[in-house]
């Protein structure tokens, strides 16, 4: 700290010094100057200074006029009005947009804040750029042909608008606007060149301001030009309370309004000769002692703390290999250095953490694949068991070909995903089974065709299904049905499970969604909370089960999951109807 203290603050100290002692010396001195005032010059200038930004005024208003002009002799428009009631809605839509787009072109080559708006008079339509526009009969009525006019609309907005009937067509009339902020906006800039007060000033009293004006002195140069004859351009001293002003006026040929100029004489006439040299060479040197602060600032703070945040960004946004080089040889150079030695110790966290994710991942998918295949082991024996007390061989040779299937299925542990295909494969093989079983028993399987090449995790399925069979219809003494179906919205993929069992009321439903939502206990399914970890570990946190009233009046178990890489495709295939 100490060194910091005479280091940077030392520098930034005798400089700030430097600075001070010319700037009360040229102002004591200052006090002592006799002002000279060459007034036609300043006058002249003045004027000069009025005249040329009125020239720029009217030019960029002329440029608009040229507009309304440009777009009633469009080839678009015309076309539009001869082909108006011979062509279709969408036609027309699609001639709005061209008209529309050309348009905004037009006004795009304007620095002005302007619309163009095109009234079709015998249709009472309206084609603009402003999108909150509306035909208004009324107003057409009152306005004013081939002259600028003053608005004010009804949400308090004031503009100038200009309007010409199309020589190629009567029932089009063009208008031209352009908010008087634009001109403001001007003012603003006008005023940013001196000392001064600068205003519009219409012959009906009419006043436009820049955004800094004071209204006491507007309010009083309003009222002087109200008791003059105005001409084209003049100049004019005016006394009152507050002291002497130079007034100085220009025409606008293009508006018909007049730009007031309204400045303090002791503003204007500045002392000149010799407090004029010394005072530029005062602020010359300020200047140059200003640009070495700057350059010192900029070498020794500015530069090390851009490059300093640059770094952090780049770690912010994952780049861990970044590191600085090149340090200062200041304050900042021990600053670099801890952060190279942070940089270092982020990536190395960062690599460890990310490969010991992935062991943990990889570790939770395999348990989790290993942990199902007794749960249905244990389902498919017990059912074996009891076919063969009841005598039902087929229905024991099928149980047994399938488990065999089943088990070569399962026992690929290489890879712990399957295309959906082979999943429903050996869903259509277990509920064949279930057929020999229940006769009453029926099931459907459909997907959109490309949907069956999805990668999903083994054996996702098969423990649902076997869910909707022994929970929702085996004890079922009428028709059963079991509907299986898929579907895929965007990257949005849903498998729905549907049952017509006796199904559940709603208190239930939300007890098996909170099931799976929560740790696995012993009082829970396992199967349910099984598929739905599953999902989550391999999908994100927004896949999972969702559980719902089926349309058949049992309960549909829906899995959701987002897959951006998946085959897009609507066409149905069915696959299995028994």
């Amino acid at each position: 700290m100490k060194r910091l203290r005479t280091s940077t603050f030392a520098k930034l100290t005798t400089l700030l010094a430097v600075l001070v002692i010319p700037i009360i010396l040229l102002y004591a001195y200052s006090h002592q100057v006799s002002i000279n005032v060459v007034r036609s010059a300043v006058e002249e200038g003045q004027r000069n200074r009025l005249t040329f930004f009125m020239s720029q005024m009217d030019n960029m208003i002329d440029q608009l006029t040229k507009y309304s002009v440009i777009a009633s002799n469009d080839d678009g428009i015309k076309s539009y009005l001869t082909e108006y009631s011979r062509s279709t809605l969408m036609e027309r839509i699609d001639s709005q947009q061209r008209i529309t787009d050309m348009l905004n072109m037009q006004i795009a080559t304007s620095s002005w804040d302007s619309q163009i708006l095109m009234y079709l008079m015998q249709h009472q339509e309206l084609l603009t750029t402003d999108l909150s526009a509306r035909y208004d009969a009324e107003y057409l009525a009152h306005a004013h042909e081939q002259s600028w006019s003053y608005h004010r609309d009804s949400r308090g907005q004031s503009f100038f608008s200009w309007m010409r009937t199309s020589a190629s067509s009567q029932d089009l009339i063009v208008e031209v606007r352009f908010t008087d902020q634009n001109l403001v906006n001007m003012l603003n800039r006008l005023k940013q060149d001196g000392d001064s007060e600068p205003f519009l000033y219409a012959s009906d009293g009419t006043v436009i301001t820049n955004s800094t004006s004071v209204e006491e002195t507007i309010q009083m140069a309003a009222g002087i030009l109200n008791e003059m004859q105005l001409g084209e351009e003049g100049s004019r001293i005016v006394q009152s309370g507050q002291g002497k002003y130079v007034m100085n006026y220009v025409l606008s040929s293009s508006l018909g309004w007049y730009l007031v100029d309204f400045v303090r004489l002791d503003s204007v006439y500045s002392p000149i000769t010799l407090s004029s040299t010394l005072f530029y060479i005062s602020v010359s040197l300020l200047l140059v002692l200003v640009l070495l602060l700057t350059l010192l600032l900029y070498r020794n703070v500015q530069r090390p703390i851009s490059r300093l945040l640059h770094a952090v960004r780049r770690i912010r946004d994952g780049q861990y290999m970044t590191r600085l080089k090149d340090p200062p040889k200041n304050e900042f150079m021990y600053l670099f250095h801890s952060f190279n030695n942070m940089a270092e110790q982020i990536e190395e966290l960062i690599e460890r953490v990310y490969k010991e994710s992935l062991r943990s991942k990889e570790a939770t998918l395999k348990q989790l694949q290993s942990q199902i295949n007794p749960h249905f082991l244990y389902n498919c024996l017990f059912y074996i068991k009891n076919m063969a007390n009841l005598g039902e061989k087929e229905a024991v040779v099928a149980m047994a070909l399938n488990l065999g299937e089943y088990y070569r299925y399962t026992t690929r542990l290489e890879k712990p995903t399957a295309p959906l295909e082979e999943e429903v494969k050996l869903v259509d093989n277990y509920l064949t089974i279930q057929m020999l079983r229940l006769q009453r028993l029926t099931f459907e399987i459909e997907f959109p065709e490309r949907m069956m090449q999805l990668e999903i995790p083994r054996l996702l399925l098969q423990p649902i299904v076997e869910n909707a069979v022994i929970h929702g219809v085996e004890d079922q003494l009428d028709f059963a049905m079991i509907h299986i179906s898929g579907e895929t919205e965007g990257s949005r993929c849903r498998i729905r499970i549907d049952n017509n069992g006796q199904g559940m009321d709603v208190g239930i439903i939300d007890k098996l969604k909170r099931q799976v939502e929560e740790p696995l206990n012993e009082s829970g399914g396992f199967g349910l909370w099984n598929i739905h970890q599953r999902l989550i570990t391999r999908y994100g946190k927004h896949a999972g089960l969702t559980f719902s009233e089926s349309p058949s009046g049992g309960l549909r178990v829906e899995l959701c999951w987002e897959d951006p890489s998946r085959a897009r495709g609507d066409d149905v295939v069915y696959i299995a109807d028994r």
